[in-house]
């Protein structure tokens, strides 16, 4: 990767979209790629005090950049939109990981004397309970002109959780205007409700949220009456989900019945850091393969356990032959 590579502009290019002749597949992802440090510990801290730690592993993260890394493990194809630091260890690192993990990450573009997000995540080592604290990149966000608008429609999905906001809603209009071809991704993750993110929720095709978010968007604890809410909140949106860890996830097509998605059983849980945006982009990849909901479920739910098993949000990313052997002996 090019250390020295410069902002560049990625203009938005709509008159020139050719629909008919575009074969969309795989998935592009607009949201803030983080480096973690994940901890395990006995408890989280109540107050001031010392407690050696079990042990403790680096690697990349961020929400929307761990659901395509899940998506290219599987064999997905994938491309990140996000701004990181030219010179930032901490960038290089991230890059260095998105590239391995197979994540196309040449339209990253970069910032001189910007630092990448840096996250602490503490993780209970009783049951991978996690508390996690972060520093904001100080990267500027994306702006919608940077958005190449050709690129963006070569993908089935655009993948987002309402970082770089303007650069999202410019997403969602292009991905409205292809007629259904691509189609706008929506993660709503636990703890990360805010009303800021309700435009971009509201222009999903595909809203699955965390069953906190649901209950603080909409004021309702029980999974069916916020659904029920949320499908006012996004009146485009086709498919409805809310997760809701070890209890599974419960599905609401537009066009279909509703149904549960039960949490596939691992012997041990590790870590729950990244389950959620596991089941995202494994949820995605499926879809993206001709998969319909309900199989694309079992897929995500089986990736996410998968990843509960090892420490860090990218520490048991599933390849395809892996998912296979899970679900067969499960």
């Amino acid at each position: 990767m090019n250390s020295d590579r410069s902002i560049r502009p990625l203009p938005l290019k709509t008159e020139h979209l050719k629909l008919e002749t575009l074969t969309p597949s795989g998935i592009l992802g607009i949201g803030v790629c983080t480096l973690d440090i994940l901890t395990v510990v006995e408890s989280f801290p109540g107050g001031e005090n010392v407690e050696e730690a079990q042990r403790s592993v680096m690697m990349g993260g961020g929400p929307v950049a761990t659901a395509l890394a899940a998506a290219a493990t599987l064999g997905s194809r994938t491309s990140m939109l996000d701004r990181l630091g030219t010179d930032c260890w901490r960038s290089q690192q991230i890059l260095r990981e998105l590239e391995a993990a197979g994540v196309d990450t040449t339209r990253i573009a970069r910032q001189a004397g910007a630092e990448a997000s840096l996250a602490s995540v503490l993780v209970r080592r009783s049951d991978g309970a996690r508390a996690v604290r972060f520093v904001r990149s100080t990267a500027a966000a994306l702006r919608p002109e940077e958005l190449d608008g050709d690129h963006l429609l070569e993908h089935r999905f655009v993948h987002c959780n309402g970082r770089h906001p303007a650069a999202c809603l410019t997403a969602a209009a292009l991905c409205r205007s292809s007629e259904g071809a691509t189609r706008l991704s929506f993660d709503g993750g636990a703890g990360r409700y805010r009303p800021e993110l309700l435009p971009v929720l509201a222009a999903a095709d595909i809203a699955i949220v965390a069953h906190d978010f649901a209950t603080h968007a909409t004021g309702e604890p029980q999974p069916e009456r916020a659904a029920a809410e949320l499908a006012t909140l996004c009146p485009h949106a086709e498919l409805i989900g809310i997760t809701c860890g070890a209890n599974g996830s419960w599905l609401y097509p537009r066009d279909g019945d509703a149904f549960h998605q039960p949490a596939y059983p691992v012997a041990e849980v590790i870590d729950t850091t990244g389950c959620g945006d596991v089941y995202h982009g494994a949820f995605l990849h499926a879809l993206d393969h001709g998969a319909n909901y309900r199989e694309a479920a079992r897929t995500a739910s089986a990736a996410g356990a998968l990843n509960a098993t090892a420490l860090g949000g990218r520490g048991a990313l599933p390849t395809r032959e892996a998912l296979a052997a899970f679900r067969e002996n499960c």
